[in-house]
């Protein structure tokens, strides 16, 4: 779960980056770092999507583990 915490932490930044690049880049006039920019911003987001499902499924998984293993418990006995 660590490595996914990380990994959120780290597109956040990138986000958060290429916005910023793209708003300065448009300011300077130089369409090519804005364009780059946003391709670059569509495809990280996509990406912070597709974390943040993942995420939502592991913990999904971990919760419907835990509630099936005391049913589990009690067959044994």
């Amino acid at each position: 779960m660590l490595k996914y915490f990380i990994l959120n932490i780290v597109l956040s930044l990138a986000i958060v980056f290429l916005v910023y690049s793209g708003f300065e880049g448009y300011k300077a006039g130089n369409m090519l770092v804005t364009g780059l920019s946003i391709a670059f911003l569509v495809v990280l987001i996509y990406l912070r999507v597709v974390l943040s499902k993942r995420v939502r499924a592991l913990i999904q998984e971990k919760e419907s583990g835990k509630k099936q293993q005391p049913a589990i418990k009690q067959k044994k006995k």
